[in-house]
């Protein structure tokens, strides 16, 4: 297989993984009715060991991370342990429903500044066109227009807080690529995270958790855990060691289409005129940027 099919093939790849992250927003609906969000969270992040740590060596890798890979390890797994934290708290204060969007669609953006600062990767035109687009994509969807005010809320300050601590935790993520394997950097990363959130977790709850869980509570896991971390998580953190953090963060503006055709489907919620035009431009965004739309 040549390197420019296996770019189509990862390209590919990486679209349904942000499909996959756009359902799973209905699926974390599901498990925030069985604790708090923070101990959902830590359980989560036991599925995705126990998925990937069996898969590396079925795929002949090793568990191993080169010296000089250990501080992008350790820095992370400290912004997405942060990410983590600051995204559920902001849950708690702020619009839960403009979460995903504050999220996904300032993401982009922040990747390439902190690219910028990093690594000197200076955006094209064409690329500050598809971010232009993306951002008026989700002050279509978050209609901005009338919620201005709402979007300095505390709680929505937070997203914006996890916004750039995902992003910073993607770059970290693919400067490792040098040292390590990117499924074998995901597996670190998702054991060292739940490591990081013990002071924060609420053990009598995750206790609790398990008691009152029935199989609704354990599909959804499965699929938070199994499909969207294990799969579309690792997927998308692998593609930033081929295509950059920058790139690779573009193609989230593609996750509100996705988590607002499901709610629709699956929650019976209306899709006005403006949010679709918010999914329409955040498409095009990212086939500008990735070079589909030439001109």
């Amino acid at each position: 297989m040549n390197k420019s099919r296996k770019h189509r093939i990862l390209l590919g790849l990486v679209c349904l993984s942000m499909i996959i992250w756009g359902v799973s927003w209905s699926s974390a609906k599901v498990l925030g009715r069985y604790g708090d969000a923070l101990s959902v969270a830590f359980i989560r992040f036991f599925v995705v060991i126990a998925v990937l740590l069996p898969t590396i060596p079925v795929l002949k890798l090793r568990f191993e991370i080169k010296q000089e890979g250990l501080k992008y390890l350790l820095f992370a797994s400290i912004f997405l342990g942060l990410y983590t934290t600051s995204f559920f708290r902001g849950l708690q204060l702020g619009n839960a429903g403009a979460a995903g969007v504050l999220v996904t669609i300032t993401n982009p953006l922040f990747a390439f500044i902190i690219g910028i600062i990093i690594s000197k990767i200076v955006p094209r035109k064409i690329e500050l066109l598809g971010l232009l687009l993306g951002l008026t994509a989700g002050g279509f969807l978050l209609k901005i227009w009338v919620n201005t005010d709402s979007i300095f809320e505390s709680g929505n300050l937070l997203f914006i807080a996890a916004s750039i601590l995902w992003a910073l935790m993607s770059k970290m993520t693919s400067l490792s690529k040098p040292f390590t394997h990117p499924i074998v950097f995901s597996f670190w990363l998702h054991a060292t995270v739940p490591v990081l959130m013990i002071p924060f977790v609420d053990f009598s709850d995750v206790l609790n958790i398990f008691k009152t869980a029935d199989s609704l509570f354990w599909w959804n896991m499965a699929y938070f855990g199994i499909i969207n971390s294990s799969f579309a998580t690792v997927t998308y953190l692998s593609a930033t060691t081929v295509i950059g953090a920058e790139k690779a963060s573009t193609f989230i503006f593609l996750v509100p289409v996705s988590a607002i055709a499901t709610s629709y489907f699956t929650l019976d919620e209306v899709i006005h005129w403006h949010t679709i035009v918010g999914m329409a431009l955040g498409v095009i965004a990212v086939m500008v940027i990735n070079g589909t739309i030439k001109k």
